[in-house]
């Protein structure tokens, strides 16, 4: 279609140059306002400060190219022009449209704006155009009879040394781009070169090179309306959105950091508790030992690390090793002569547990592992992981229970910060979740409400322009029609898109109706059979969890297109005393699901993680089931009236 365009713009030449020219002009200017009111529709979101620049560099710079076309004597607008006039104004528009793609390069990773870059292009084109056709002092660049002055040639090279600039530019900062936004917009920049070189070496005032220095032009603003138009909305995350793409992959690298680090301090955890183990049936070898020999048992009891004690039957104290003192802040004499001391340290809300952990133990006569609290005289707690045992001598008779107690505080703190840190995570996953289909719904907005009604002006005006046109015209007037239906096609693509980032069907037809319009699409996208079974649930499930569900619902499927392979796929919602189930089934390949959840890294990926995480905020539950060439079934499980 472009080569089609180009080609019929260029045969305009064959019936008038001026036609030719003008034409040109006014469809290079209609690419710059159409990418200004992008941009700045979006200049909220946007980061780039280089495609803010630029944007309004080309609005003011086509603005006086369009002045440049009503110099010439052909168009008729300014009568008195003179051919030194018209170069002049091309000549210092070029300047301009160097340095702006020169300057715009530094202005990456920095706030721009908006309202002072307008203001100075403002400024500087008034400039210009007083000095050409006010004060008349800009540098004469042709004179009748001798040609291009030497300030005109020189000016020739230094404008296509700003473009080579340029692009050496983008290329040295090329992280702060994607790699084919970058290639676009070295085009744009390269071909805006060769139409420089063409216009500056034409000998007439027309002729092969003013056609082909134009219809360069023309493929550069093509390059740019690529760049910032199209795949701004086939690809708004590549161009529009990119930063946010950059921080929505550090908050996941962060996520899964996060985890792997919960991973660690758990199996340390478990390692720490696993030793501790050890340690206590090491502790019982040296209680048989002690028993057999008193001196060893005082060597091993005295010196031990934690708090040891025994107790007669009547409970009182037998012995205390010395390091109670470390642990509890009391000395060992302090609790043999009050057997009271260790219930009044406890602390109160775990006074009757252990007090029942002592007599069911004395009743059972067997081995037990308890956790409780200590206050210390300071006034600090401590937490001790108490481990007790029924003592006998050689013929059975019972000598009481010993204890070890180990302060366990660190571990607990450690613990807690765990949860701490879970409980964390899972707020800010919900808060991102909502922040997604926030944002989802505000970009549909704009797609739908903005967007598309800057395209239905357009494809008015353009209609308009095609039946105005004469039928001897009958070329253009297929090429507008031509227009009028790939617009059409992007107003689709932009309703499809919009629909995509924000169900607006979930309120326009309620939430039963879409989830049955969601399986049809996908049946008709992806030419797979769908048999579906959904029971009405509108009114029993909140408005709030609806997306949610759907956004499930959604994911499932997308997946089934995606990888499945699948023949057919089954569908089903189900209704089930007090629980919802949602359940999608299909006879593809399917998958390792263990594998899948085991993955770490850019291969994990965020599907199940996401709709597990949406369960969860359901207050439900996602049990998904997969095997290798059997299919894969994933179900949804909502209680009602529950979820965040």
């Amino acid at each position: 279609m472009l080569a089609l365009a180009i080609a019929g713009l260029a045969l305009t030449s064959l019936y008038s140059y001026a036609l030719f020219h003008s034409l040109a002009e006014i469809l290079r200017t209609s690419v710059a306002v159409a990418i200004f009111m992008l941009i700045w529709n979006v200049r909220e979101s946007l980061d780039n400060s280089y495609l803010k620049f630029v944007s309004v560099a080309y609005v003011f710079i086509c603005g006086l190219d369009v002045l440049h076309l009503f110099s010439y004597k052909e168009v008729g607008v300014f009568f008195s022009a003179e051919s030194n006039v018209t170069i002049q104004l091309w000549t210092g528009t070029r300047y301009l449209e160097g340095a702006s793609l020169f300057v715009a390069s530094f202005f990456l990773g920095r706030k721009v704006r908006l309202a002072y870059v307008i203001t100075g292009f403002s400024a500087a084109c008034g400039l210009l155009v007083g000095a050409v056709l006010y004060w008349r002092v800009f540098p004469a660049c042709f004179i009748e009879g001798a040609g291009m002055t030497p300030f005109k040639i020189a000016s020739n090279y230094l404008v296509g040394f700003l473009f080579l600039a340029s692009i050496g530019r983008l290329i040295q900062t090329r992280d702060q781009f994607d790699p084919a936004v970058l290639r676009l917009l070295v085009t744009a920049i390269g071909f805006t070169f060769l139409s420089e070189l063409c216009l500056s070496f034409q000998v007439t005032d027309y002729g092969i090179l003013f056609v082909l220095g134009h219809l360069f032009r023309i493929i550069s603003f093509y390059c740019l309306y690529k760049t910032i138009i199209e795949m701004g909305l086939s690809k708004p995350l590549v161009v529009l959105f990119r930063n946010l793409k950059v921080n929505e992959e550090a908050l996941s690298k962060a996520h899964d950091e996060l985890e792997a680090r919960i991973e660690e301090r758990t199996a340390e955890l478990a390692e720490a508790n696993e030793m501790l183990r050890r340690e206590m049936n090491e502790r019982r070898r040296i209680e048989e030992a002690l028993r057999r020999s008193e001196t060893k048992y005082r060597t091993v009891a005295d010196n031990t690390y934690d708090w040891e004690w025994w107790i007669d039957p009547e409970r009182n104290f037998v012995y205390i090793s010395p390091s109670c003192k470390r642990i509890t802040g009391h000395a060992a004499d302090e609790f043999m002569a009050d057997p009271g001391l260790l219930l009044r340290i406890i602390h109160p809300d775990d006074r009757p547990f252990f007090s029942r952990h002592l007599v069911e133990g004395e009743k059972a006569m067997t081995a037990g592992e308890i956790e409780f609290r200590i206050l210390r005289p300071d006034g600090s707690v401590r937490w001790l992981a108490h481990a007790c045992q029924p003592a006998f001598d050689d013929q059975g008779n019972e000598l009481g229970r010993r204890g070890s107690n180990r302060d366990i505080t660190e571990r607990k703190r450690t613990e807690e910060s765990l949860r701490e840190s879970e409980h964390q995570l899972r707020a800010l996953s919900s808060q991102i979740l909502t922040a997604q289909e926030t944002e989802r719904r505000r970009i549909a907005r704009e797609l739908h409400d903005e967007m598309g009604g800057a395209l239905a002006v357009l494809k008015l005006r353009t209609s308009q322009v095609e039946k105005s046109l004469p039928d001897s015209l009958s070329d253009l007037k297929e090429g507008l029609r031509r227009n009028l239906t790939h617009i059409d096609e992007i107003i689709e693509s932009a309703r499809r898109l919009s629909r995509d980032l924000s169900p607006s069907i979930l309120e326009d037809i309620g939430f039963t109706p879409a989830l049955r319009w969601l399986i049809e699409n996908f049946a008709k996208n992806f030419q797979i059979e769908v048999d579906s079974d959904i029971v009405p649930i509108d009114h029993l499930i909140p408005k709030d969890s609806q997306i949610m569900i759907y956004r499930v619902f959604q994911e499932a499927l997308a997946n089934v297109g995606k990888h499945a392979q699948a023949g057919h796929v089954s569908a089903k919602v189900r209704l089930e005393a007090d629980t919802v189930s949602f359940m999608i089934e299909d006879d593809g390949r399917g998958f390792d699901l263990k594998s899948a959840r085991t993955k770490a890294g850019p291969e994990k990926g965020l599907g199940l993680v996401t709709m597990d995480e949406r369960a969860r905020m359901l207050g439900g539950s996602l049990d998904i089931w997969s095997a290798a060439g059997k299919g894969t079934r994933v179900t949804l499980f909502v209680p009602l009236g529950k979820g965040e």
